[in-house]
């Protein structure tokens, strides 16, 4: 896995940003109190995401874990289970 040497709340939050321009969403419309269950984005995009987080945290986090879920909450999620190292 290649996490960076820290892993800070804006260097998750800039990943999942950049992961959901890619994704084609307006990066105005992404912010730390939208949820992902009003992003435009569908299941299998959801869950290439979690994907991500998974290879570059080592976080594990089922698409059924996000409902309702903002992404500043995700972000919470992540740091905390993330390896500290």
């Amino acid at each position: 896995m290649s996490h960076p040497t820290e892993v800070t709340a804006e260097a998750v939050h800039d990943l999942l940003r950049t992961e959901l321009v890619d994704l084609g969403l307006p990066e105005e419309t992404i912010s730390a109190e939208t949820t992902i269950d009003t992003l435009e984005i569908d299941s299998l995009d959801v869950a290439d995401l979690m994907v991500t987080v998974k290879r570059e945290y080592g976080v594990d986090i089922r698409r059924t874990e996000l409902a309702g879920v903002t992404i500043g909450e995700l972000v919470d999620r992540i740091l905390a289970g993330a390896p500290s190292h």
